[in-house]
């Protein structure tokens, strides 16, 4: 077996592994917290789990740095598990103590996420008989493993969140979360067999992460476009429960919509995996966030359409998760193209910390305006794509100026040589 085949086989089966423990521990620190305090404790320890992925730039920071990123990735998987079972154990005693154990797991899961897919670009780049990658950022390789890599976070989202509801059942909430931490226990096994990153001197990047991000026009406009996004797609389960209320349907029909948009997912990320993307990365991503938005009016029809309700929603709500998927697969293209050497994991955490805030502003936002109906709620969805692509747009449209300018200037002048005697 070729180091490249094992160095995948490797990836995915931690990056499913412990991408279904996060994914399912959020759903476990609301069933616990609301079993134990109500609604408000379940938000609590949500909130406590996710807003520790803003620290993405310190925790890429420690995968840069390191040649074999197996042990950093598993030390960070037994961080995560570890606190996950304090916070089980803590909760029914205090659910502050809770929360707390719950925001120190959260400060590995900028490496669960951004970290560890950082890290797929130089697997696919490795040959066992060259120290040569073979590779490139836009190689039809890298992008069907960039499509593989939306696959797992598809995957995880679907496996992990089913999989804590029933152990919950089985078990109890707080069992459900401590259960959790066995899952990345598992993934942090296959993650040492990771190959050695063959990649160029570290860029120094003292000015800090963030200046990057905003002094790269690629990467600047990546960012903005993966928040706008999925700050938008995020209301994607509100919009769901909106609809489901709006025909004096029952919650569950709300839980098939969403899990429709699961499968439009897995979908579309399989068929790129057949036929991946090609072109310019940033073209991609204005194109994912284009459709992303035209799919989000959708829904629409099944409020015009009253009669074919439920069929319009559902083929609806799979076409929005297969614009989402394909949008992400988009963006980790243009990570991994536009990531200044040796500072790839800290973009990937950076971006991925920025994109969860971005989800909750949406959730939340979501809350807000849902009681105005779903097709308000529909259309400041779409609204919201459509102004991030309009934003990329004109980002682009103004650095590209000076471009321009310069090479009118550069040709004026070898008009005025030629010209002279």
């Amino acid at each position: 077996m070729s180091e490249r085949r094992a160095g995948v086989i490797a990836y995915v089966t931690s990056a499913v592994t412990a991408r279904s423990a996060d994914a399912g521990a959020i759903v476990a620190a609301v069933l616990a917290g609301t079993a134990v305090g109500g609604p408000a404790a379940g938000g609590l320890l949500a909130a406590a789990l996710t807003i520790p992925h803003l620290i993405g730039p310190l925790a890429g920071r420690l995968l840069d740095a390191r040649e074999r990123p197996g042990p950093v990735l598993a030390a960070a998987f037994g961080w995560y598990a570890a606190f996950l079972i304090v916070a089980a154990v803590t909760l029914p005693v205090s659910i502050i103590g809770a929360a707390a154990a719950l925001a120190a797991a959260g400060c590995a899961g900028p490496l669960v996420t951004g970290g560890l897919s950082s890290r797929l670009a130089p697997i696919l780049a490795t040959v066992s008989t060259s120290d040569e990658p073979v590779a490139d950022a836009g190689s039809v390789t890298q992008r069907r493993g960039q499509a593989l890599d939306a696959l797992t976070y598809g995957v995880a989202g679907t496996v992990g969140p089913a999989a804590i509801a029933a152990g919950a059942v089985i078990l109890s909430p707080g069992g459900a979360l401590a259960a959790t931490a066995g899952l990345l226990v598992i993934a942090a096994v296959p993650v040492l067999w990771l190959p050695r990153s063959r990649q160029t001197a570290a860029r120094d990047t003292s000015g800090g992460i963030l200046r990057v991000l905003l002094a790269s026009a690629p990467l600047r406009r990546t960012t903005v476009a993966t928040v706008g996004s999925a700050t938008a797609l995020a209301s994607a389960p509100v919009i769901a429960a909106a609809l489901a209320a709006s025909r004096g349907a029952s919650p569950a029909s709300a839980a098939l919509l969403m899990a429709l948009y699961g499968a439009g997912g897995l979908g579309a990320a399989l068929l790129l995996i057949a036929r991946p993307l090609s072109g310019s990365p940033e073209r991609l991503v204005r194109i994912g966030v284009a459709v992303a938005s035209l799919a989000l009016l959708l829904p629409l029809a099944a409020l015009l359409v009253p009669s074919a309700a439920t069929v319009i929603a559902g083929a609806a709500f799979a076409l929005v998760g297969a614009a989402s998927s394909a949008l992400f697969a988009a963006t980790l293209a243009a990570r991994t193209e536009y990531s200044p050497p040796g500072a790839a994991a800290r973009v990937f955490a950076t971006v991925a910390g920025v994109k969860v805030a971005g989800t909750a502003m949406g959730v939340a936002a979501a809350g807000l305006i849902a009681p105005f109906g779903a097709g308000v709620l529909i259309l400041c969805a779409a609204g919201v794509c459509a102004l991030t692509l309009a934003a990329v747009a004109l980002d682009a449209a103004i650095t590209s100026r000076p471009s321009r300018a310069a090479r009118s200037s550069r040709s004026s002048r070898s008009s005025r040589t030629s010209l002279a005697p």
